[in-house]
């Protein structure tokens, strides 16, 4: 009798405590997969560039061949952030700018290719045969997908005075990949560049090892790291200003001046007075062990005064 009221009060608690919920969800247009494996791309692709060389330039960064790829807002800011991490100064205006940085992208975007191990989807002619199903479904025994994100992006520098080259960064394709494998219909185990280990169904594996990820060179700043940036005292003064046509100052014409004409030398040339002829006192020029220096190309002889006379320094005997 008493098993039997416990038994029908359990009954009660578990038909009260039934109940149905649901949640809204939905997918966007690209999967997170997809965006991460090109962003992951990017991020690597980028980071390999070393702007060291433009460390305190002032530089003005050109995104125009960049249009067309995917993600270029993500691959622009990219690049402004790690050329900041490496201290180039950045200017919004190119006519003020010492350099102009110029950046490329060859490929930026996925593929993928699927392995199966088993009896693919078909599809029967309709009418073929009475109760036969117009399509096979995929019976997989063992089942392989492999995503990969590639990026591949190249930039270099100018002159903005002479268009001379200065710098170059070379070209680094990298790429990511995402594994998902099923076996006997379990799955999938997901794998790869994007993944801290192995995973499965989402959730990362107990007996799994966490991929470990090379330190980035010293050199280098890493985009994903924290990163604090002290004043630089190459930075400390702010960038010259752009001074439009229509506000820059205007001056008063001044009158015409005549202009003396410049006055000639001793020496008989038309050399002005802005590029006056040496003085050559006359001593230089008595003769020496009876031969004489002579005047200098473009020389002025120092007369003595009236009434002064001037003697060798070596002269010996009466007179």
């Amino acid at each position: 009798m008493v098993s039997s009221i416990r038994a029908a009060i359990g009954l009660c608690l578990c038909v009260g405590t039934l109940g149905c919920g649901t949640t809204k969800w939905s997918d966007s247009a690209r999967t997170a997969t997809e965006q991460l494996l090109i962003s992951t791309a990017v991020d690597r692709a980028i980071e390999q560039i070393d702007f060291t060389p433009l460390a305190g330039k002032n530089v003005f960064f050109d995104p125009q061949y960049l249009e067309g790829i995917v993600d270029k807002n993500y691959v622009i800011s990219t690049m402004r952030q790690h050329m900041l991490a490496q201290h180039c100064i950045l200017n919004p205006d190119k006519q003020t700018a010492e350099y102009t940085i110029e950046a490329r992208a060859g490929a930026v975007g996925t593929n993928h290719h699927d392995v199966l191990l088993g009896v693919p989807a078909l599809s029967l002619p309709t009418g073929a045969l009475m109760g036969v199903p117009s399509a096979i479904p995929e019976i997989p025994f063992a089942k392989s997908t492999d995503q990969k994100g590639v990026a591949k992006i190249a930039c270099f520098a100018y002159n903005n005075t002479n268009g001379q080259a200065v710098w170059q960064s070379g070209v680094y394709p990298v790429v990511c990949n995402a594994k998902d494998s099923w076996f006997l219909g379990t799955g999938p185990f997901q794998r790869g560049s994007i993944y801290d280990g192995t995973r499965f169904a989402g959730s990362r594996l107990m007996f799994s090892r966490r991929k470990r990820t090379p330190d980035p060179p010293k050199l280098l700043v890493s985009l994903a790291d924290a990163k604090y940036f002290d004043d630089l005292p190459f930075v400390a003064e702010p960038l010259p200003k752009r001074i439009a046509q229509d506000d820059a100052p205007t001056t008063a014409a001044k009158p015409a001046t005549a202009t003396p004409a410049p006055a000639a030398a001793v020496t008989g040339t038309s050399q002005g007075l802005g590029t006056p002829n040496p003085v050559v006192p006359a001593q230089a020029l008595l003769p020496v062990n009876g031969t004489s220096s002579g005047l200098p190309s473009g020389g002025v002889l120092k007369l003595p005064a009236i009434g002064q006379t001037t003697e060798p320094a070596h002269a010996t005997g009466s007179k």
